[in-house]
């Protein structure tokens, strides 16, 4: 049952449709759905936490790394700590993006959409989301650069300066639409001209005064699932 259920799942079927499909009720089908996805929670938890304890096993082992390096990097902790993607103002126009998926990802990928990690076309999307709350589809300009499977990291140097950026790394799926599996926290690029001077004067002091709940110039960045995406893409097709 749980097979058929998956698969009408990935047709974009309600639970109340699969009920009828199957011949069977509302209750017992999300039962069905809710054990499978507490299943695959415990997987990825369980393969996160593996990972963490490999990696904190191999740096007792090894010496301490230049400290040109460890601008550069970071540990599995603070990865997760950040929904496991990071991003970093490496130049006036330049950034440094790095990540980690956890396995448990990849399952879902695969139980729910039929995308495997190493037949997929694995993406890297860069958003213009200067001065706005990003809710996944409202960035001012967006960007997609297909990465090799199994890269962690990217080197972006054709940003703007003085704009404020976020990144996706995510898949293509059947119809080539993106779905996200991790987002990096906003950067804000320098201001590199006379020009860019006093561009938020007139924010900071409608702050000031308390006319805005939040200062204009911290970009916010909405938290969202590839499950919400989906279902939303679903119902356009």
């Amino acid at each position: 049952m749980l097979e058929q259920i998956l698969e009408l799942r990935r047709k974009g079927l309600s639970f109340r449709k699969i009920a009828k499909e199957l011949e069977s009720t509302v209750g017992k089908v999300q039962y069905q759905w809710n054990k499978y996805m507490k299943s695959l929670q415990e997987e990825e938890k369980n393969a996160v936490d593996t990972e963490v304890k490999s990696r904190q096993s191999k740096a007792n082992d090894k010496s301490e790394i230049a400290s040109s390096e460890q601008l550069m990097k970071t540990s599995i902790q603070e990865l997760l700590g950040n929904n496991g993607m990071e991003a970093r103002v490496s130049a006036e126009t330049g950034a440094f993006v790095f990540w980690r998926i956890p396995q448990g990802k990849w399952s879902i990928l695969l139980q729910y959409y039929g995308i495997k990690q190493d037949q997929c076309a694995f993406i890297l999307k860069v958003n213009d989301i200067t001065s706005i709350i990003y809710n996944g589809k409202n960035a001012h300009s967006t960007k997609q650069i297909e990465l090799q499977n199994g890269i962690e990291h990217a080197v972006i140097e054709d940003l703007q300066a003085n704009r404020s950026y976020c990144f996706e790394v995510g898949v293509l799926d059947h119809y080539q639409a993106f779905i996200p599996i991790l987002q990096s926290n906003p950067i804000q690029l320098p201001r590199t001209n006379k020009n860019h001077t006093g561009a938020l004067a007139r924010d900071m002091e409608t702050w000031v005064k308390g006319n805005s709940a939040a200062p204009n110039w911290i970009e916010h960045v909405s938290t969202y699932s590839y499950y919400e995406t989906e279902r939303e893409d679903v119902k356009k097709k």
